[in-house]
């Protein structure tokens, strides 16, 4: 990892994704670059007669954006990091960020997610999602919560993955999440969970009479295809850091994390119709929202941005 690119947002406290991006960075001997997309639209309507003058004040406005970052640089490069940061002026604040991950090509996008003040957890915005889906690089959703001085970490993968039967994706997953292994300061933990077949959905009197040889057959084909996509990493089910568990995906990811005291989960946001999507909801989105730690979104291979730049 070269560069990460932090994205700033000054309406919250920056101290806590200041303190993972610089600790990243100083693992990886990379650059970071300080990124904010601004946009006022009092200006805008203000000075609707007026272009100098709304010109005039949009400069200024993006000075003073530049002052804060120039601020925040000055506590990144304190650490021994090197340090730039950038503004643009863009109202859709979405596209603005990812224009400016297609011209800085870095390896990891780190974003805040604040927490929703009357329930007590994190929510997410729509911002934070279209980010996390439209993304080409890896999404870093940090939240409030510091890392533990050994830092853990859980690559949830499924060998099952619609349209990706190469396991292209699961092998990201894995990749990306050595990204935050270091000697003796870390442990990575692999997460499968899946579902068998509910009795009461078996309608074959056959099947009925065997479903405890059907189960187990369901379970042996999960751990045959984790074992072959392990194997590449030098691991299998019979490890100690391997986990697969039978359960609902956002209840036993949830829970998981919490028991093993996760700090960062690794996950891979897949393709999906939009009709599933406001149908069934994301597995993803349900997880990150759900969690405490930090998640990790990743994509496959073949992903394409759909903004340009």
């Amino acid at each position: 990892m070269d560069k990460i690119l932090v994205n700033i947002d000054f309406k919250y406290d920056n101290a806590g994704l200041l303190d993972k991006a610089i600790l990243l960075a100083k693992q990886h001997s990379a650059v970071i670059e300080l990124f904010n997309c601004c946009y006022n639209r009092g200006i805008t309507q203000g000075y609707m007669f007026d272009k100098a003058a709304e010109q005039k004040a949009e400069h200024a406005y993006i000075r003073q954006t530049e002052a804060k970052l120039e601020a925040l640089s000055e506590r990144v490069e304190a650490a021994g990091v090197k340090v730039s940061f950038d503004v643009c002026w863009e109202r859709h604040q979405v596209e603005g960020v990812l224009r400016k991950v297609l011209r800085f090509e870095p390896d990891l996008l780190i974003h805040g997610v604040q927490p929703h003040r009357g329930i007590g957890h994190y929510l997410f915005a729509p911002i934070d999602w279209l980010i996390a889906r439209k993304s080409p690089v890896p999404v870093l959703f940090v939240k409030q919560k510091p890392w533990k001085d050994i830092l853990r970490i859980a690559a949830c993968v499924d060998p099952f993955h619609q349209g990706d039967e190469q396991g292209k994706i699961d092998k990201v997953i894995l990749k990306k999440a050595q990204m935050f292994i270091t000697d003796n300061l870390s442990e990575q933990r692999v997460l499968h969970c899946f579902n068998t077949l509910p009795h009461e959905a078996i309608f074959d009197e056959h099947m009925v009479t065997d479903y405890a040889a059907l189960q187990e057959r369901v379970e042996k084909e999960h751990v045959k295809r984790c074992n072959r996509l392990l194997a590449e990493f030098g691991l299998s089910v019979d490890s100690e850091l391997v986990d697969i568990i039978k359960g609902e995906a956002e209840s036993v990811i949830s829970q998981y994390a919490e028991q093993k005291g996760i700090d960062v989960l690794v996950m891979g946001a897949v393709a999906r119709g939009m009709f599933d999507r406001l149908l069934l909801g994301s597995t993803m989105e349900k997880v990150v929202d759900d969690v405490d730690c930090d998640v990790l979104i990743v994509k496959g291979p073949d992903f394409k941005c759909p903004v340009v730049e």
